[in-house]
């Protein structure tokens, strides 16, 4: 055995204990240290500066400094740096439970009688879009989709007081004006289901034509144009809308979010006349092929999630009473082991599911899941409720109500900050077609048993 010189031994043996010190801190302030963030690391700090400074004070008194204790200073430093994000990070790196909410679009408000039908993703760039449809009347009547952007900010805004209240601004809290990614002209764009190339960063959003108003919707649902568009500067301006009705049949996308799998395919999962199916793409949106249906045909708005095993999820809603789901081994082309969703009670109203990465090593991605939780008729849409899964889906071991009130469609998405969860929903006071509001939340509120039960 060759032996270690001192020095170099204690020297390494202080970088190891460095190198453990900051994998804590990594591992406990992760993607989640932003509501606690700032003041765990100024705890961090607090605590270096008090070893450095007491060890450095006691070198300078003395009057020789030898090779052995400068080495010895030297290790003292680096297990001290160790011991402080140790300590500081073990307490204050934990997040806090976060919840907010605000109002988005609000019916009557930019001249638009409702908005209905949220999509909610985030760009390349950590950008939050916010889409819907602007509608002057009922389905198939005149509508513009439209989108609203929160722009990112690293480091994050830090709260300040104003007029003498606390105040938070920046990064979905500020939105952007309302921007009109393709109007109607008379028609209807309705349907939004964007997707994002993590290849090439480009967005892309699926949606559907109708003309001739509600009457002629109710004559023939299946009369549309299959439509996509694309932005490469992140939401700030779209292509002209390119049909695909020719390769894909009559088909309504989502309504929701589209997902890039492991392998780059791009799928968009909706519904046709024959029931919900997906869309997909292996050449990054230029073409575009339909998969088979599943089987129930009484399925129609679907969502899509890809499992840890690289097998994908179809959630679908239906008559009603619960959910339908569906397994897919070849990446949303054929479709198998169908069935019931008795741990999913659905009123009959479109829900959103979404893939929440995990960074604990060896641990699958969480799923998160919302719906108006009632295993009753198409009007108890209320008590929105986003649900949590920890075994793709198998059982749903947390929930929490996001909202007491009327509450239907919703559209999830993780924030660029790994940690924090945006949800897009239909609600109101009345019913919940009034406005589309956004909540932030982290999964220490979702996991965390509310104090009452409003669910906030």
């Amino acid at each position: 055995m060759i032996p270690i010189p001192r020095r170099e031994f204690v020297h390494g043996l202080g970088f190891r204990m460095l190198g453990l010190g900051l994998s804590n801190l990594s591992a406990l302030a992760g993607p989640r240290a932003d509501a606690e963030g700032p003041a765990g690391f100024g705890r961090v700090k607090h605590c270096i500066f008090l070893f450095l400074y007491g060890g450095l004070r006691a070198l300078i008194r003395r009057e020789r400094m030898t090779k052995r204790n400068v080495s010895t200073v030297f290790f003292a430093t680096q297990v001290a740096v160790a011991m402080a994000i140790l300590m500081a990070g073990s307490e204050d790196l934990r997040a806090q439970p976060l919840f907010t909410s605000q109002d988005l679009f609000i019916s009557g408000h930019d001249n638009v009688n409702i908005y209905r039908i949220p999509s909610l993703i985030v760009s390349p760039k950590g950008t939050i879009l916010a889409f819907c449809e602007a509608r002057q009347g009922d389905d198939g009547d005149p509508t513009n989709l439209v989108l609203k952007r929160s722009l990112f900010e690293d480091p994050p805004s830090q709260p300040r007081s104003l007029n003498g209240y606390p105040r938070t601004f920046g990064y979905g809290v500020n939105w952007q004006s309302m921007q009109v990614v393709l109007a109607g002209k008379g028609e209807a764009i309705m349907q939004p289901c964007p997707v994002v190339d993590r290849t090439t960063g480009e967005i892309l959003i699926c949606c559907q034509e109708i003309r001739g108003g509600l009457a002629n919707l109710l004559k023939n649902e299946w009369h549309g144009r299959c439509l996509i568009l694309s932005s490469v500067d992140d939401g700030v301006t779209w292509s002209s809308p390119r049909e695909i009705t020719e390769s894909v049949g009559h088909f309504a996308a989502g309504p929701g979010i589209g997902i890039q799998l492991k392998s780059g395919r791009l799928v968009i999962p909706g519904y046709s006349k024959d029931g919900a199916r997906c869309i997909f793409s292996d050449d990054h949106g230029k073409t575009w092929r339909a998969g088979t249906p599943v089987k129930n045909k009484g399925c129609n708005e679907s969502q899509v999630v890809e499992l840890s095993d690289g097998s994908l999820l179809m959630n679908m809603r239906q008559g009603g009473r619960r959910r339908y789901v569906a397994l897919s081994k070849d990446q949303g082309e054929t479709w198998l082991k169908e069935n019931n969703e008795e741990s999913l009670p659905d009123p009959g109203c479109q829900a959103s599911i979404l893939r929440f990465p995990n960074r604990a090593a060896g641990a699958r991605d969480l799923l998160l899941f919302a719906n108006p939780p009632h295993p009753a008729p198409f009007e108890a849409r209320t008590n929105l409720t986003v649900r949590l899964s920890d075994d793709d889906g198998q059982t749903w071991k947390a929930s929490r109500e996001v909202d007491p009130g009327p509450g239907a469609y919703s559209s999830l998405a993780v924030l660029a900050d790994g940690s924090t969860i945006g949800l897009l929903y239909e609600t109101g006071e009345k019913h919940p077609y009034e406005k589309i509001a956004f909540v932030r939340f982290n999964l220490e509120w979702l996991t965390t048993t509310p104090k009452s039960n409003t669910g906030n």
